[in-house]
């Protein structure tokens, strides 16, 4: 049971921070990403580690939680095709059909 606790805090605070869903079919992730993080902590393991961050709330540790969790792939900004298409094709035409819109 703690586990499955363990997991619904981690996903939610992953979740708040960065708009990562974790499932639980993700759950092994826990033990293979987490366990440097423990490591760093000087902690002797992960449910050492989400120990800690239930009992502290320590802003810098759940920040390094979530590091460990999300795939940082940047690829997806190295391609500038789809910005020039977004400037030069979606924005105006999103001008025309929506005249004094602000875009957020």
């Amino acid at each position: 049971m703690q586990a499955d606790t363990d997991f619904s805090f981690i996903a939610k605070e992953v979740k708040t921070r960065s708009g990562l869903v974790l499932t639980p079919d993700k759950s092994y992730l826990l033990e293979t990403r987490l366990g440097p993080v423990a490591r760093r902590e000087n902690l002797p393991g992960v449910s050492e580690l989400m120990h800690t961050a239930r009992s502290r709330r320590d802003d810098r540790l759940l920040w390094a939680i979530t590091d460990a969790l999300t795939t940082n792939e940047t690829f997806f900004f190295r391609d500038k095709t789809p910005f020039d298409l977004l400037r030069n094709h979606i924005l105006p035409e999103l001008g025309k059909t929506r005249p004094g819109s602000r875009l957020r």
